[in-house]
């Protein structure tokens, strides 16, 4: 196995890591902004309160 040349436990140098963290918290925000539409939508057509 390779020695880990970048000094971090991911293998990541840290401008790889900062893309890496925009890319999966982009991602992140996208999925909680889909489950609060459904979740309005789901509400508007059902209200539960």
């Amino acid at each position: 196995m390779p020695e880990n040349q970048s000094g971090t436990p991911s293998g990541l140098t840290h401008a790889e890591a900062q893309e890496f963290h925009r890319v999966f918290m982009q991602g992140f925000m996208g999925f909680v902004a889909l489950t609060l539409v459904a979740h309005i939508l789901i509400w508007l057509w059902r209200p539960w309160f």
